[in-house]
């Protein structure tokens, strides 16, 4: 199996849209997050929930698609080695260094005289330690290493060959990820956490990343197949209408109230459709990024290397936008895009002329060495 360029793209793209996902929920209604403008949108609200829908499973699954890949071609060294150097260590530099500020900007809203040193000091402790944004390389971390530890054989068996090809291994990975996150729901909740590690979302994108395992070994879904625009528009289609649902049971039935308090049936079909809108939206994206992405260009090549840095230092620079701009009476919109080219410059900016010039700088954020 060659460079699958389209994916190495896609995963850029997910990675590089949460920067205009944390734009935009600076400004969304329904949605709470550390920073928030007075004057909101509901269009940016379907925005952000359509983009939180998929994105992050989305992410999941080719990295697990990938982790396969890699330890087939590489063996388990190359692999452990790889994930220290290019996902232990951005992360390690990301909990000490960035994820503070997040909070730090919160409580001086509350506290405006507050200490940065004195907050650290509350911060680093136990009770109060948080991943902000990093949360999602800790997970990655945390599947790189649960994936090293079962047998690669439960992959391949041939029982899997039983399983018709196609649509029928496309229903049974959903119902895979459905009863795995329903039957875990059923004793946790939304918003429980260990060690600032959300349980029930831990398990649900763990879910998709073994889904990505399985694609690979299953040569499906995520590798090249010949769709008409008629197939694609009518996944889009789908993709659409499950989302919508999706967003209004979010409001409707969120996931944080405990499982025995809530309508089982209804429940039961909020996680259907968080788990299936991730699945629609990852076979249209494919589908496009197989058709318009699947080509090798400078900008690929660069923005592949160049999206987990940026992404990493992206947020606390749109914290700190969002923090002064809240005050400012410039309307909603010209807030928005202001603050969605602010913080891509900026970002940009960091990378190319620090992060990518610095060899120590390289090392921290997970960038090969020149």
């Amino acid at each position: 199996m060659g460079r699958l360029v389209y994916l190495d793209n896609l995963r850029s793209f997910a990675l590089l849209l949460g920067i205009v996902f944390h734009a935009a929920i600076v400004y969304a209604t329904d949605i709470k997050y550390a920073i928030q403008d007075e004057d909101r949108s509901e269009v940016l609200s379907y925005f952000c929930y359509w983009i939180h829908s998929y994105r992050m499973p989305m992410f999941y699954m080719i990295s697990g698609f990938f982790s396969a890949m890699v330890w087939e071609k590489k063996g388990r060294s190359f692999y452990l080695e790889a994930r220290f150097k290019r996902v232990l260590i951005p992360t390690i530099f990301g909990l000490l260094f960035l994820a503070p500020i997040q909070y730090y900007l919160t409580e001086r809203i509350k506290t405006p005289k507050l200490d940065f040193l004195s907050f650290l000091e509350y911060f680093f402790t136990k009770d109060h330690f948080q991943h902000s944004h990093i949360w999602f390389l800790v997970d990655l971390f945390c599947f790189s290493i649960l994936y090293s530890l079962i047998p690669k054989s439960f992959f391949t068996t041939k029982l899997w060959n039983l399983i018709p090809k196609w649509i029928t291994k496309y229903i049974v990975l959903v119902s895979f990820c459905f009863l795995v996150v329903f039957l875990f729901h059923t004793q946790i909740s939304k918003g429980e956490s260990f060690y600032g590690i959300f349980k029930l979302t831990f398990i649900f994108q763990f879910s998709f990343f073994l889904s990505g395992v399985f694609c690979f070994h299953w040569r499906s879904i995520l590798l090249p197949k010949t769709h008409s625009i008629m197939k694609i528009m009518a996944v889009f289609v789908w993709a659409v209408l499950v989302y919508l649902l999706f967003k209004e049971l979010e409001i409707e039935d969120p996931l944080w109230i405990y499982f025995q308090y809530v309508n089982g049936w209804v429940r039961a079909s909020h996680v259907f459709l968080w788990v299936l809108a991730p699945f629609l939206w990852t076979s249209f994206l494919v589908s496009i990024f197989q058709s318009y992405g699947n080509q090798e260009g400078k900008l690929g090549t660069y923005l592949i290397e160049a999206s987990l840095p940026i992404y990493l230092v992206h947020h606390p620079i749109s914290l700190f936008y969002a923090y002064w701009v809240k005050d400012m009476e410039w309307g909603l919109w010209l807030k928005f895009i202001s603050h969605i080219f602010v913080v891509l410059a900026a970002s940009f900016i960091l990378y190319e002329f620090l992060i990518r010039k610095m060899k120590p700088l390289r090392f921290l954020f997970g960038l090969k060495s020149k």
